[in-house]
Formats: C-alpha cells, structure tokens, sequence
C-alpha cells in the first residue's frame, strides 16, 4: 500500500512541518481596516435614523470573518510538506482523512523567495504576493484547489529552497525537446 501519491521514478528529497504557528496579526489588522469605515457609516445611519436594523449584519460579517481565520489557522495545524524530485505536495492530515495537493516543477516561474531568522527557521515562497492572496482566497474551497506556493516556518530553509532549485533544474535539463 502506498502511503503517498508518489509517481513511478519519484523520490521524496524533504519533507517537513511548520515549526511554529503562525502569527495572524496581518489579519487581523484587515479585519479592522473592514470594520472602521462600517462602524463609521453604521453610527452615522443610527444618528440620522434612530433604529439600529444592521447590527444584526455588522455582527455577522464578524463572525464569519472570524470563522474564515479560524479554518486558516486549522489547516496550518494539520500541515505537512513534501518536496519530491517532481513536485511539492501540501498534506493535510485532517481527522477525517488525508488531503493532497501538489504543484509540478514544471509549473513554478518565479525563483523562491527564502526569508529566514537567526535560527534557521523561515519561510521559501514562491510567485508574487498578489498571485498568493488570489490562491489564498480560494484555498479552502476544497482538496480541488491550488495550494498557496508557500512553505512556512520550515527548519533549514535556504537548503529546502535549494533543493527545489536544484531538482527542479535538474527535471528541466531532462525534458526531451520534440524535433
């Protein structure tokens, strides 16, 4: 039995988990530029009207936000990365099963980005930041979804980063060009 949707001739070079949890302090700090300008609209409507018919909205956006922060931080829990001689494969071990997600080499364009601390310990990301938040936002649409090109807080990033750099360079010399 295969533990793993590996390929026939792929090999894992790393695999790894987060180290620590995230710091959700970005945000949050959007949650609170969202709210200001409806706390704003949503006094000056109560000031001029005198019946507070949207706080039952206003208390649902936050709500629903919150819940949308909550599923990122439970899928950051349960993560687990893979770099293969092909591909990098996002796991999921959630409670109610395995979820896999991947991205061929072949599909990276843009170099890592490698931001490390003193310990070693950082994140290899991959793209721009903008094309991430469009992944981000849909990433919990299901197993179906692209997963966001991002290994975060890895121990011994640059060397992961160099590893895909490398197998990666390597799967592209082996291409075979058609005549």
């Amino acid at each position: 039995m295969q533990l793993y949707p590996l390929q026939e001739g792929e090999e894992v070079l790393w695999t790894g988990a987060p180290q620590r949890p995230r710091k959700w302090f970005p945000e949050h700090i959007q949650m609170v530029a969202l709210a200001v300008p409806f706390v704003f609209l949503f006094f000056v409507w109560v000031e001029h009207s005198g019946l507070p018919p949207f706080i039952g909205l206003f208390a649902a956006f936050f709500i629903l936000f919150h819940q949308r922060l909550s599923d990122r931080r439970s899928r950051e829990n349960v993560l687990t990365y893979m770099v293969t001689n092909q591909r990098i494969i996002f796991v999921a071990n959630w409670q109610a099963g395995t979820e896999f997600r991947w991205v061929w080499f072949r599909y990276l364009q843009h170099p890592p980005e490698v931001k490390v601390d003193e310990t070693g310990v950082g994140t290899v990301t991959y793209g721009s930041r903008w094309g991430r938040s469009r992944v981000r936002s849909n990433e919990l649409r299901g197993a179906w979804a692209a997963p966001v090109l991002e290994l975060r807080a890895i121990p011994d990033a640059r060397r992961v980063a160099d590893l895909i750099e490398e197998a990666r360079n390597w799967l592209i010399a082996t291409y075979t060009q058609a005549p």
